[in-house]
Protein backbone atom coordinates (compact mmCIF):
# COMPACT_ATOMS: atom_id res chain seq x y z
CA UNK A 1 0.00 0.00 0.00
CA UNK A 2 1.41 3.43 -0.83
CA UNK A 3 2.50 5.82 2.02
CA UNK A 4 -0.34 8.82 2.32
CA UNK A 5 -0.22 11.67 4.10
CA UNK A 6 -2.32 11.89 7.19
CA UNK A 7 -3.68 15.37 7.05
CA UNK A 8 -4.79 18.52 4.70
CA UNK A 9 -4.12 21.67 5.89
CA UNK A 10 -6.18 24.71 4.22
CA UNK A 11 -5.80 27.93 4.04
CA UNK A 12 -9.30 29.96 4.37
CA UNK A 13 -9.55 33.28 2.77
CA UNK A 14 -9.15 33.09 -1.29
CA UNK A 15 -8.29 28.69 -1.18
CA UNK A 16 -11.56 27.73 0.91
CA UNK A 17 -14.14 30.16 0.61
CA UNK A 18 -13.63 33.14 -1.83
CA UNK A 19 -13.20 36.11 0.61
CA UNK A 20 -11.02 38.07 -0.96
CA UNK A 21 -13.01 40.07 -2.98
CA UNK A 22 -15.27 40.65 0.06
CA UNK A 23 -12.13 41.77 1.95
CA UNK A 24 -11.12 44.53 -1.03
CA UNK A 25 -14.63 45.97 -1.08
CA UNK A 26 -15.15 46.13 2.59
CA UNK A 27 -12.30 47.68 2.67
CA UNK A 28 -12.55 49.88 -0.62
CA UNK A 29 -15.89 50.71 0.75
CA UNK A 30 -14.43 51.91 4.10
CA UNK A 31 -11.27 54.23 1.60
CA UNK A 32 -14.01 55.89 -0.29
CA UNK A 33 -16.33 57.44 2.54
CA UNK A 34 -12.62 58.71 3.86
CA UNK A 35 -11.53 59.87 0.39
CA UNK A 36 -8.56 57.37 0.42
CA UNK A 37 -7.45 54.59 -1.43
CA UNK A 38 -4.61 51.90 -1.45
CA UNK A 39 -2.28 51.78 -3.98
CA UNK A 40 -0.57 48.21 -5.46
CA UNK A 41 2.16 48.27 -2.55
CA UNK A 42 -0.67 48.19 0.15
CA UNK A 43 -2.66 45.05 -1.67
CA UNK A 44 0.75 43.07 -2.02
CA UNK A 45 1.54 43.66 1.66
CA UNK A 46 -1.83 42.55 2.83
CA UNK A 47 -2.43 39.42 0.69
CA UNK A 48 -1.97 36.50 3.21
CA UNK A 49 -1.61 39.16 5.96
CA UNK A 50 -3.04 39.41 9.17
CA UNK A 51 -5.83 41.46 9.04
CA UNK A 52 -4.25 43.29 12.26
CA UNK A 53 -1.70 44.30 9.35
CA UNK A 54 -4.29 45.60 7.01
CA UNK A 55 -6.10 47.74 9.87
CA UNK A 56 -2.75 49.21 10.84
CA UNK A 57 -2.30 49.74 6.77
CA UNK A 58 -5.69 51.30 6.57
CA UNK A 59 -5.32 53.39 10.72
CA UNK A 60 -2.18 55.24 8.86
CA UNK A 61 -3.63 56.43 5.53
CA UNK A 62 -7.39 57.58 7.84
CA UNK A 63 -4.62 59.71 9.53
CA UNK A 64 -3.71 61.22 13.11
CA UNK A 65 -6.90 60.71 15.39
CA UNK A 66 -7.85 56.78 13.82
CA UNK A 67 -6.96 53.76 16.08
CA UNK A 68 -5.93 50.58 14.24
CA UNK A 69 -8.25 49.18 16.86
CA UNK A 70 -11.32 51.01 15.51
CA UNK A 71 -10.10 50.39 12.33
CA UNK A 72 -10.13 46.60 12.56
CA UNK A 73 -13.50 46.37 14.56
CA UNK A 74 -15.01 48.40 11.70
CA UNK A 75 -13.67 45.95 8.68
CA UNK A 76 -14.44 43.10 10.83
CA UNK A 77 -18.32 43.86 11.82
CA UNK A 78 -18.56 44.77 8.11
CA UNK A 79 -17.07 41.00 7.06
CA UNK A 80 -19.42 39.30 9.80
CA UNK A 81 -22.50 40.85 8.25
CA UNK A 82 -21.57 39.89 4.52
CA UNK A 83 -20.40 36.50 5.86
CA UNK A 84 -23.42 35.93 7.60
CA UNK A 85 -25.44 36.42 4.68
CA UNK A 86 -23.15 34.43 2.19
CA UNK A 87 -20.33 32.25 2.18
CA UNK A 88 -18.82 31.68 -1.72
CA UNK A 89 -16.86 28.43 -1.85
CA UNK A 90 -13.96 28.58 -4.27
CA UNK A 91 -14.31 26.67 -7.40
CA UNK A 92 -13.70 22.65 -6.85
CA UNK A 93 -13.40 23.48 -3.09
CA UNK A 94 -16.30 21.65 -1.47
CA UNK A 95 -16.03 18.86 -3.84
CA UNK A 96 -12.26 17.98 -2.89
CA UNK A 97 -13.24 18.20 0.70
CA UNK A 98 -15.95 15.85 -0.27
CA UNK A 99 -13.63 13.64 -1.38
CA UNK A 100 -11.19 13.70 1.46
CA UNK A 101 -14.18 13.13 3.60
CA UNK A 102 -14.93 10.32 1.57
CA UNK A 103 -11.36 8.72 2.30
CA UNK A 104 -11.39 9.69 6.16
CA UNK A 105 -8.69 12.26 5.80
CA UNK A 106 -9.00 14.96 8.81
CA UNK A 107 -8.71 18.55 7.60
CA UNK A 108 -7.71 21.67 9.97
CA UNK A 109 -8.19 25.45 8.59
CA UNK A 110 -5.18 27.73 9.23
CA UNK A 111 -6.13 31.38 8.49
CA UNK A 112 -4.61 34.94 8.99
CA UNK A 113 -8.76 35.84 9.40
CA UNK A 114 -9.41 36.65 13.27
CA UNK A 115 -11.61 34.58 15.59
CA UNK A 116 -14.22 36.30 15.07
CA UNK A 117 -14.49 35.86 11.51
CA UNK A 118 -14.26 32.15 11.52
CA UNK A 119 -16.46 31.61 14.47
CA UNK A 120 -19.27 33.38 11.70
CA UNK A 121 -18.83 30.62 9.42
CA UNK A 122 -18.22 27.80 11.72
CA UNK A 123 -21.45 26.30 11.71
CA UNK A 124 -21.17 25.87 7.90
CA UNK A 125 -17.83 24.54 7.75
CA UNK A 126 -17.45 20.33 6.25
CA UNK A 127 -17.53 18.31 9.35
CA UNK A 128 -13.99 17.06 8.50
CA UNK A 129 -12.84 20.37 9.51
CA UNK A 130 -11.69 19.29 12.99
CA UNK A 131 -9.63 22.31 14.45
CA UNK A 132 -9.31 25.97 12.83
CA UNK A 133 -6.08 27.85 13.95
CA UNK A 134 -7.04 31.73 13.89
CA UNK A 135 -3.91 34.83 14.22
CA UNK A 136 -5.04 35.86 17.27
CA UNK A 137 -4.83 32.14 18.72
CA UNK A 138 -1.09 32.15 18.08
CA UNK A 139 2.08 34.08 19.06
CA UNK A 140 3.24 34.73 15.10
CA UNK A 141 1.37 34.30 12.67
CA UNK A 142 1.93 33.67 9.19
CA UNK A 143 4.62 33.49 7.32
CA UNK A 144 5.96 32.30 10.70
CA UNK A 145 5.57 28.15 11.03
CA UNK A 146 3.65 28.15 14.01
CA UNK A 147 0.24 28.57 12.56
CA UNK A 148 0.88 25.67 10.71
CA UNK A 149 2.56 23.85 13.29
CA UNK A 150 -0.31 24.48 15.69
CA UNK A 151 -2.70 22.51 13.24
CA UNK A 152 -0.46 19.92 13.19
CA UNK A 153 -0.20 19.67 16.55
CA UNK A 154 -4.06 19.67 16.98
CA UNK A 155 -4.26 16.95 15.15
CA UNK A 156 -1.26 14.89 16.69
CA UNK A 157 0.21 14.38 13.07
CA UNK A 158 4.03 15.17 12.31
CA UNK A 159 3.94 18.64 9.47
CA UNK A 160 5.90 16.31 7.38
CA UNK A 161 3.05 14.44 6.74
CA UNK A 162 0.27 16.90 5.73
CA UNK A 163 -0.38 19.03 2.62
CA UNK A 164 -1.70 22.52 2.97
CA UNK A 165 -3.04 24.61 0.36
CA UNK A 166 -2.43 28.21 0.07
CA UNK A 167 -2.80 31.03 -2.10
CA UNK A 168 -0.53 33.98 -0.90
CA UNK A 169 3.28 33.91 -0.63
CA UNK A 170 3.27 34.15 3.45
CA UNK A 171 0.37 31.31 3.60
CA UNK A 172 2.88 29.03 1.65
CA UNK A 173 6.19 30.26 3.37
CA UNK A 174 4.26 29.32 6.57
CA UNK A 175 3.55 25.75 5.58
CA UNK A 176 6.94 25.53 3.98
CA UNK A 177 8.69 26.72 7.16
CA UNK A 178 6.65 23.87 9.28
CA UNK A 179 7.45 21.33 7.33
CA UNK A 180 3.84 20.89 5.18
CA UNK A 181 4.42 20.45 0.78
CA UNK A 182 2.48 22.61 -0.38
CA UNK A 183 0.23 23.39 -3.13
CA UNK A 184 -0.18 26.77 -4.23
CA UNK A 185 -3.90 27.21 -5.32
CA UNK A 186 -3.30 30.41 -6.81
CA UNK A 187 -2.01 30.70 -10.77
CA UNK A 188 -1.76 34.50 -10.92
CA UNK A 189 0.93 34.34 -7.72
CA UNK A 190 3.68 33.54 -8.60
CA UNK A 191 6.05 31.65 -5.54
CA UNK A 192 9.74 31.33 -5.21
CA UNK A 193 10.91 27.64 -6.25
CA UNK A 194 10.86 25.56 -3.49
CA UNK A 195 11.08 21.49 -3.83
CA UNK A 196 8.39 20.99 -1.19
CA UNK A 197 6.13 23.60 -3.20
CA UNK A 198 3.86 22.60 -6.50
CA UNK A 199 1.36 25.06 -8.31
CA UNK A 200 -1.86 24.16 -9.30
CA UNK A 201 -4.05 26.22 -11.34
CA UNK A 202 -6.96 25.96 -8.68
CA UNK A 203 -8.39 23.63 -6.87
CA UNK A 204 -11.04 22.53 -9.42
CA UNK A 205 -9.99 19.07 -10.74
CA UNK A 206 -7.89 17.63 -8.30
CA UNK A 207 -8.41 14.80 -6.00
CA UNK A 208 -7.11 13.45 -2.44
CA UNK A 209 -5.22 11.09 -5.23
CA UNK A 210 -3.34 13.84 -5.95
CA UNK A 211 -2.80 15.35 -3.29
CA UNK A 212 -1.37 12.16 -1.67
CA UNK A 213 0.76 11.79 -5.04
CA UNK A 214 2.34 15.33 -5.26
CA UNK A 215 3.10 14.36 -1.26
CA UNK A 216 4.81 11.13 -2.34
CA UNK A 217 6.68 12.70 -4.75
CA UNK A 218 7.89 15.81 -2.92
CA UNK A 219 8.14 15.07 1.00
CA UNK A 220 11.72 13.66 0.50
CA UNK A 221 12.74 17.32 0.67
CA UNK A 222 11.33 18.23 4.28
Amino acid sequence: MLAEPKAVLWDFDGTLVDTEPIWDETQDEMLAERGVAFTAEHRSLMRGSSSMVTAEIMAELFGEGTSVQEVFDEVHARMVARLTAELLWMPGARELMEDLDRHGVPCAIVTASFSIIMDAVRTRLPHNVRYIVTSDVVANAKPHPEPYQTAADLLRVDPRDTVALEDSIPGATSALAAGSVVVAVAPEVTHAPHPRLRAAEGLEGLTWADLAQTWRELKEHA
